[in-house]
């Protein structure tokens, strides 16, 4: 009679470690699992060529979930000029007008920023010519921008970027959607 009883307990330990360590390993399977489950999250922001006129920019919003935890957006660009170099060559044959800004700024911070003003970023590259993004941002909800600015260049250029949005969520998009449907069903 022992025995029975400790079969359901071991049971019952095994899938919490189990669950434990999917929820909380940087593993490549617990990554896929988490994938699988909808704790993990991987959303595409831009994946494209993108052409910033001179002396502008562009930008693409991103909305990040409610619930949202180890929020990062991650990715990489290069910048390539889309017209003649007009005479800015260095002595040492180099390009001196080469490089982009890519800022990633909160929705409210994009908005004073565009206004010609400075604002805090979330990340800022500096004026390159090709990087890797690899931001951290706030856990929970929120709407930022990824921009890319040519605002000191007098050429248009064209970046090259892949970057995405990721973040990970304890409850999977499932539950999520139930919740959303049942208080919308209520009126809420």
């Amino acid at each position: 009679m022992g025995q029975r009883r400790i079969f359901p307990w071991l049971l019952v330990l095994f899938v919490l470690g189990a669950v434990l360590w999917t929820t909380t390993s940087e593993s490549p399977t617990a990554q896929e699992v988490q994938e699988f489950v909808g704790w993990s999250h991987a959303q595409t922001i831009v994946d494209a060529a993108v052409s910033v006129n001179p002396r502008s920019f562009s930008s693409c919003e991103f909305t990040v979930r409610p619930g949202a935890l180890k929020v990062s957006v991650t990715g990489d660009f290069s910048v390539s000029a889309s017209s003649p170099h007009n005479g800015n060559i260095n002595e040492t044959g180099k390009d001196r007008d080469a490089g982009i800004e890519v800022f990633v700024l909160t929705d409210a911070a994009f908005a004073v920023w565009s206004s010609g003003y400075s604002s805090p970023t979330q990340y800022e590259s500096g004026a390159v010519d090709k990087a890797t993004i690899d931001a951290t941002l706030p856990a929970g909800a929120g709407v930022y921008r990824l921009v890319f600015s040519n605002k000191n260049s007098p050429r248009a250029r064209t970046v090259h970027a892949t970057v995405l949005l990721r973040y990970k969520s304890w409850l999977p998009d499932a539950i999520v959607g139930l919740k959303d449907r049942f208080w919308n069903w209520v009126g809420l």
